[in-house]
């Protein structure tokens, strides 16, 4: 990793300005808190988004998008066509979309999108990198959305009420040795390790979900999560917010470790509040 993709992230400004856009942007409305959090600052600031999205809760989106439109499978050409319509040059894309969608709703793949699945691997770095490249060919810039949310970036040490125990930091240290492996595979972003023994791996499901699985497996641990090298920043950088907290607290895990600069905090408030309520330690580390 060179020194420069090694930094943290910085942002000398906020929102669209910091963008260096001006004018009608969209946003793809993935899973989770992240692209709520990033609709309600563009809202506030007076560029309310086109917002598409395959998700049902549609009321949460409806007073922060200047238009909301519900896709019911995935389809580029629909997004490309109505990002076109709404006068958007730029597009942000936010959240998880589970990648089960791809083998659930093969029939209703428009050509665009048939395109784009024949033409890529099917793991995350890949696929993503995909579909970018399928709207910057459309003329649709794809850009950075931890700009407009630079106060949400992981800073380093501490990060809630409790410093990380000697037996929880040596869990962190195998767990960011795993990492050092499995990143450059394209899979396991997140890690938990209890006692120095791999309890779960993330690959498909998300971390949520991992985190339950290695509640049900140890009932203990910590867990790690860091950014491969070459990740495209645009898109793709680690996200945690309170429902990990929760997860990890309904799991039984103690201990969180996210990769400083590189890892987007949603509801930091509440997320780390909730840490503390919770007696779990939330570090920043360095990759």
């Amino acid at each position: 990793m060179t020194e420069a993709a090694n930094a943290p992230l910085t942002c000398a400004g906020k929102g669209p300005l910091a963008l260096g856009r001006k004018g009608p942007l969209a946003l793809i409305a993935g899973e989770g808190a992240l692209p709520v959090a990033i609709a309600r600052k563009l809202s506030e600031e007076g560029t309310p988004p086109l917002i598409l999205t395959l998700r049902d809760d549609l009321e949460i989106f409806r007073p922060l998008a200047g238009k909301l439109v519900h896709l019911r499978a995935p389809s580029l050409g629909r997004c490309v066509h109505e990002i076109k319509a709404w006068g958007a040059g730029a597009l942000i894309m936010a959240g998880r979309v589970p990648k089960r969608v791809i083998y659930c709703f093969p029939l209703l793949f428009d050509p665009l999108t048939r395109s784009v699945l024949a033409r890529s691997l099917r793991d995350d770095h890949s696929l993503l990198g995909s579909i970018v490249a399928a709207f910057e060919e459309e003329g649709i810039q794809v850009l950075p959305y931890w700009q407009i949310l630079p106060e949400f970036l992981a800073s380093e040490g501490r990060l809630a009420e409790r410093d990380p125990t000697e037996k929880e930091w040596a869990d962190v240290n195998c767990g960011r040795e795993i990492l050092r492996v499995t990143l450059p595979c394209s899979f396991g972003q997140a890690v938990a390790v209890a006692a120095g023994a791999v309890v779960a791996v993330e690959a498909m499901e998300g971390t949520d979900a991992m985190i339950e699985r290695a509640g049900t497996l140890s009932g203990t641990g910590s867990v790690v999560k860091m950014m491969k090298n070459g990740q495209d920043l645009r898109y793709d950088l680690p996200t945690i917010g309170p429902a990990t907290i929760e997860a990890m607290h309904k799991a039984g895990l103690t201990c969180l470790a996210v990769e400083t600069g590189h890892t987007l905090i949603v509801d930091p408030d509440e997320t780390l509040s909730l840490a503390g309520k919770y007696g779990i330690a939330v570090v920043g580390i360095k990759p």
